[in-house]
């Protein structure tokens, strides 16, 4: 197949996009929102022309951005999107539009159609009104499936069977659901339709299932670092990365904007304001970290007023974008190292966090000192600050024997 620069392929998607008829907001939007971020990416890995397996690629970033907190769910659904459409675009030469295909046809009856138009023009111009729309349209009908040829016959065992069946098509959009519910059978309430003590199942406190991450081992942490070249520039750096991030658990958006006043040197630790809490964080500054470092700073980092401690390879030697870039340069290795990776398994940048944490359980350290380490907010909703004690957490600085220790 023809190669096709990504910069073209760009343009070409928002020459279609405006061929819709969409706003200039829009194509703003997608300009900045969806497609920047691509460009950036091909970018920072030194290509130009289109990849599909660096598409892929970028949806894992993509993901783990999510999970970690760096972007939000819309953020990623217009990522995804700037994706998808480019994806199309280069295997068929276009893109189908599908927010304006047809939908499906209601089922409802006119009773309940009457009701449904009359509850959504009761709730104003809001957001979110399609999945308001959606989940009330979804409610009614499962009512008269289940022979409510009226709403007089509803009662609290409808509302918990539809929660339940809603947890089918909708299971990581419960909120949505829940509270449309209750907005729902509050205007049913007002209008004098229906009066049932819907409180008790739809106030009620919903446990959460929480999914435990996977950590990477010390054998992988082992092989990766087995993989970079520090005899060079670029593997001094990226082995002082890869240390920092094994030994202080710090994100990778963290690293890549910590400062050389960040260090300090003479009592060993590292003094920063984290990007995702903008919160103060103090952490000894590991033996093996902080001679990566310097070997880095001697023998390796260009020649720069910059203020930050890794620069990118290439002139001008300026500091990386973000957290992406330090992702990206873990996945180097971690392909290098042969070590397969699917999303979902833990074997992320982000990965060196959990292993750093579950390692320190498994110490015996105290769960107030882990989460002081990871620079978490709060330990349990009650206490939201903990005071750090530098002196008490160097005596507690993990060993990683397993890993080894290349002093200088």
């Amino acid at each position: 197949m023809t190669e096709v620069r990504i910069e073209q392929l760009i343009n070409t998607a928002l020459k279609e996009l405006s061929e819709l008829k969409l706003c200039d907001g829009s194509i703003k939007s997608y300009r900045y929102r969806a497609f920047q971020p691509i460009l950036e990416f091909y970018g920072q890995n030194d290509e130009k022309f289109y990849r599909e397996e660096l598409m892929n690629e970028l949806c894992i970033v993509y993901q783990e951005q999510l999970s970690t907190g760096s972007i939000s769910q819309k953020t990623l659904n217009w990522r995804h999107r700037g994706v998808y459409i480019l994806n199309e675009l280069f295997m068929s030469s276009c893109f189908q539009w599908k927010v304006f295909l047809p939908g499906k046809q209601t089922q409802l009856s006119k009773y309940y159609m009457d009701i449904l138009s009359e509850f959504l023009n009761s709730l104003g111009d809001i957001r979110r009104i399609r999945i308001i729309n959606s989940i009330a349209e979804r409610y009614f009908l499962f009512l008269s499936s289940n022979g409510h040829l009226t709403i007089e016959t509803v009662s609290t065992i409808d509302i918990r069977q539809f929660i339940v069946e809603a947890s089918s098509f909708r299971p990581k959009s419960m909120d949505d659901v829940v509270t449309t519910l209750k907005k729902i059978h509050m205007f049913l309430r007002s209008k004098g339709m229906l009066d049932i003590l819907f409180e008790s199942v739809l106030f009620a406190p919903r446990a959460r299932d929480r999914k435990i991450q996977p950590c990477i081992s010390s054998d992988e942490i082992k092989r990766i670092l087995e993989q970079v070249d520090t005899d060079s520039g670029i593997g001094k750096r990226d082995y002082a990365i890869l240390q920092l991030g094994i030994y202080s658990g710090l994100r990778a958006g963290d690293i890549a904007n910590l400062k050389l006043a960040d260090i300090d040197w003479r009592n060993s630790e590292i003094h920063l304001i984290q990007g995702k809490t903008k919160q103060a964080l103090s952490l000894p500054l590991d033996e093996n970290a902080g001679n990566a470092m310097i070997d880095y700073l001697l023998h390796g980092r260009p020649v720069s007023e910059s203020q930050f401690m890794f620069l990118r390879s290439f002139a001008p030697y300026l500091q990386f974008h973000d957290g992406v870039s330090i992702a990206c340069i873990f996945r180097k290795y971690l392909k290098k190292a042969g070590i397969p990776h699917v999303t979902g398994d833990g074997k992320t940048f982000h990965g060196f966090r959990r292993t750093l944490g579950t390692e320190m359980v498994v110490q015996g350290i105290p769960v107030t000192t882990v989460s002081q380490v990871l620079g978490h907010r709060s330990v349990e909703s009650a206490k939201q600050y903990i005071s750090l004690d530098i002196g008490g957490l160097k005596q507690c600085a993990l060993s990683f024997e397993s890993i080894g220790r290349g002093g200088l």
